[in-house]
C-alpha cells in the first residue's frame, strides 16, 4: 500500500444497532480521505437464532477487499476480530475497537451471563421468541454527551436483537494469533456506561496489553461517540491505521 492510499474502513455496529448509526460518521471519515463501507448484520434482521458466527461470516465477506481495515463497535468487538483471521495475506489491514467488548474465541457467553445473574437491562424474548430488547436505551447507550435530537432520531431506529447472538459462543479471534499483532487499536471512552472504561482496560490488558494495541482515548465520551463526536473519532482511528502501516 503506497504512502497516498488508505484503507477502506468497514464500520461494524454493535447489538440493536445498524448501518445506520454511522450517519455522521462516514462523513468525518470520508474527510480524512477514506473509503467506507457499513454493514448491517444478520443479528438484527428480526430472525430468532442468528449467531456471532453468522455475523462473523457477513462481515468476512465485506473485508474481502484489498487494504481495508474494521471500526467495530460494542458488541462487534468479536465480530470484526473474528472476521479478519485469515485475512491479513489478503490485504486487510487490522481492527480498531470503538468501546467493544473482546472476548477469547471459544467462551460461551451464555454460561458467562447466567454466572453473573443475567443482564437487568435486557427484556428476553421480546418482541418476539429467540429476540430481545434494552429496557432503557435512552439512558443506557446515549449518556453523557450525545445531543437529545440525535438520541430521539437514534433510539427510533434500534431493533430487537438475536438472542443466541450474546447467548452463544464467540467465534475464533484474530487477536489470539501472531498476525495482527501491532495491528490491532483500542478506542477508549471514559465516560461509557455499557462498558465502564475498567472493563475496556481490563479487556485490552487480557487481549495483549498496550504491546499488542495502539490505544487511543476519548475523554468524557460515552458509548455512542460516532453521534456525539464523530470527528474525534475519525481523526483517533486515523492515528491508529497510521501506526498499523509502520507494521506492515
Amino acid at each position: 500500500m503506497s504512502s497516498t492510499t488508505k484503507p477502506t474502513i468497514v464500520l461494524v455496529h454493535g447489538a440493536w444497532h445498524g448501518s445506520w448509526c454511522w450517519r455522521f460518521q462516514i462523513p468525518a471519515l470520508e474527510a480524512l480521505g477514506y473509503a467506507v463501507e457499513a454493514v448491517d448484520l444478520p443479528c438484527v434482521s428480526g430472525v430468532a437464532g442468528t449467531t456471532q458466527f453468522d455475523d462473523a461470516a457477513h462481515n468476512h465477506r465485506h473485508l474481502w477487499v484489498n487494504a481495508s481495515s474494521s471500526l467495530a463497535h460494542s458488541y462487534a468487538g468479536p465480530i470484526a476480530s473474528a472476521a479478519i483471521k485469515g485475512l491479513s495475506e489478503k490485504g486487510v489491514l487490522g481492527m480498531v475497537a470503538l468501546c467493544a467488548y473482546m472476548f477469547p474465541g471459544g467462551m460461551d457467553q451464555g454460561a458467562v451471563i447466567r454466572d453473573i445473574g443475567d443482564l437487568p437491562y435486557v427484556t428476553w424474548n421480546m418482541p418476539s421468541e429467540g429476540l430481545f430488547q434494552t429496557k432503557d436505551p435512552r439512558s443506557l447507550f446515549f449518556p453523557p454527551d450525545v445531543p437529545a435530537e440525535r438520541v430521539d432520531w437514534a433510539v427510533s431506529q434500534l431493533r430487537p436483537q438475536s438472542m443466541a447472538a450474546n447467548m452463544g459462543i464467540v467465534p475464533p479471534q484474530a487477536w489470539q494469533d501472531d498476525s495482527y499483532i501491532g495491528r490491532l487499536g483500542y478506542i477508549r471512552c471514559t465516560a461509557d456506561v455499557v462498558i465502564p472504561i475498567e472493563q475496556q482496560d481490563g479487556m485490552v490488558l487480557g487481549a495483549g496489553g498496550q504491546e499488542n494495541w495502539v490505544v487511543r482515548t476519548l475523554e468524557g465520551s460515552g458509548h455512542s461517540p460516532f453521534l456525539s463526536r464523530p470527528h474525534e473519532v475519525a481523526v483517533a482511528l486515523d492515528e491508529i491505521v497510521n501506526a498499523f502501516e509502520t507494521k506492515v
